[in-house]
């Protein structure tokens, strides 16, 4: 009975290792970590970023607001690719500035959660999005600086970046860099996306460039220059994709097959 019970193992075994050996078994969807914010002590996020991720393929997983580097690090290491919400003003210390008065309101939490996000990530070379508060974040992580408020401190006034309407609903134009990763991936030169920001990239970081901008020269996208898969949009597609915006979507279906990647890499 036991060598029958041990034959039936051992062809157990054979046949699922034959399977991965093949390609027969699916392989997971990629594990697409998603930062969160923390209102009333929460760690939370918008239904829009998750819903997004698994209508492209991936799986969300969210990474609770903590400081504890080894906690982070543990689930860095598990995941295959990250997005980065919006959210508060960042403290412009992180871009050696002093606070001016229209300066919002910062959360020196996530501040320190986000960097160390971002720093992790990136040593692990894990493909990477920023949203809003996202992208500059991005910037400022890689050294760049921040316009922290445009109506101060950006001469031209004529879009208001901080739309009334709701995120589901496009109000600006947005051209796109030929060439870019954001006009390949949207197969378009112009957006017609949604705003909701008083912040914007200022000074774009070493080894970033700028690949769209709003009509009166806001910058609506970075990307690295360097090869890192690392990418950053003002703007917020995910609501746009909910609300049924198919280019829009494309920003997450390019996350998840980049992520695709990294995960069969591993």
């Amino acid at each position: 009975m036991k060598e029958l019970l041990s034959s039936i193992l051992l062809l157990i075994f054979l046949f699922f290792t034959g399977c991965q050996s093949n390609g027969l078994m699916r392989r997971q969807p990629p594990l697409i970590g998603i930062s969160c914010s923390h209102p009333n002590d929460y760690s939370s996020v918008r239904m829009t970023y998750t819903e997004s991720v698994i209508q492209a393929g991936g799986t969300p997983v969210l990474i609770p607001i903590t400081t504890d580097s080894l906690v982070l690090t543990d689930i860095i290491n598990r995941l295959d690719g990250i997005i980065l919400i919006g959210g508060a003003d960042i403290h412009p210390s992180y871009y050696n500035e002093e606070p001016i008065e229209q300066l919002g309101e910062v959360d020196s939490l996530r501040d320190v959660y986000d960097i160390s996000l971002i720093r992790l990530a990136a040593h692990r070379n894990l493909p990477m999005l920023g949203i809003c508060r996202g992208e500059q974040l991005i910037n400022v992580a890689f050294g760049g600086t921040l316009y922290q408020d445009i109506p101060a401190q950006h001469p031209d006034t004529t879009i208001w970046h901080h739309q009334k309407e709701p995120s589901s609903v496009p109000t600006h134009i947005v051209n796109l860099l030929p060439g870019s990763i954001i006009a390949q991936l949207t197969g378009q030169t112009k957006l017609f996306t949604n705003t909701h920001h008083h912040q914007a990239v200022k000074q774009v970081a070493p080894g970033f460039q700028i690949t769209a901008w709003a009509t009166d020269s806001i910058p609506e996208a970075i990307e690295s220059t360097d090869g890192r898969p690392i990418w950053g949009v003002q703007f917020h597609p995910e609501a746009l994709t909910i609300a049924g915006d198919t280019v829009a979507a494309r920003f997450f279906h390019f996350l998840v097959n980049k992520a695709t990647e990294f995960q069969k890499s591993k």
